[in-house]
């Protein structure tokens, strides 16, 4: 039987320092140093598969991804590693095998296109701009502390990859990502993001092949396989019609 949501919270709430020692034991040595010495200048959050693999007991410590808070000379912190700087402000840099994509926190692109006034911690924020909503949790290195919603907690309750936050910078990403994850840690998609996804196919022009080779540096799936992948999505509530989900859901695929 599944826990309980408040007990959930609860575990998550208690695991800041565990998470913090986990990390230090289980990343590169010259990984965390780096975030460590980051800490020490600016707030530092980690967010991302690694907080995902933590709580679904999963060893992979290959990649990391974290915000910082504040406006620093990031260039001084990463001389003696490869490094690029991506389109979006941030940094992509390599340390021994881990890649660390690091993110300005008022740089990113759902802040950047947000119609709100943010006066509050963007920190708190931040994960209701989660595509995934197991990407919707944040860990703040300086408090050893999780932000998260209760879309997190809902993932950690049946296991199911959910859609949170439908705006992004990468729609075909969110298609070829969605079967990924799927597949690779065994999880099923609810309905909701079934439709998005068909939603997404149906809307947008685009080779899933050169997206994956610019972001996984291989292809995992072809043009034909997603294609056919959407087709056999099964969506066994229909309550709202595909043409209802497509007037509620226009987004502007030219951002």
């Amino acid at each position: 039987m599944a826990k309980r949501l408040a007990d959930i919270r609860k575990e998550i709430d208690t695991h800041g320092v565990t998470f913090k020692n986990h990390i230090e034991n289980s990343l590169d040595k010259n990984v965390f140093d780096l975030i460590d010495k980051l800490s020490q200048t600016t707030e530092v959050y980690i967010f991302s598969g690694i907080i995902r693999n933590y709580f679904l007991k999963i060893k992979d410590y290959r990649d990391i991804d974290i915000f910082i808070d504040g406006v620093i000379d990031i260039e001084s912190f990463i001389t003696d590693y490869n490094y690029r700087k991506n389109s979006f402000g941030g940094y992509k840099i390599t340390i021994n095998k881990t890649n660390v994509d690091l993110w300005f926190l008022e740089d990113t692109w759902a802040l950047k296109n947000s119609q709100s006034v943010l006066d509050f911690e963007l920190a708190k924020y931040i994960p209701n701009t989660a595509f995934f909503n197991f990407s919707s949790i944040m860990f703040s290195l300086n408090e050893n502390k999780f932000y998260y919603t209760k879309h997190f907690v809902s993932f950690l309750q049946n296991k199911k990859i959910n859609l949170v936050f439908k705006p992004n910078s990468n729609y075909a990403l969110c298609v070829v990502n969605s079967f990924y994850y799927s597949e690779k840690y065994k999880l099923r998609l609810t309905n909701k993001l079934k439709k998005h996804l068909k939603f997404l196919h149906k809307s947008i022009s685009v080779d899933y092949e050169d997206t994956q080779l610019k972001h996984f540096g291989k292809v995992y799936y072809s043009n034909e396989d997603i294609n056919n992948k959407i087709l056999k999505l099964n969506i066994t509530d229909k309550r709202i019609s595909n043409k209802t989900y497509e007037k509620m859901y226009k987004l502007d695929f030219n951002k």
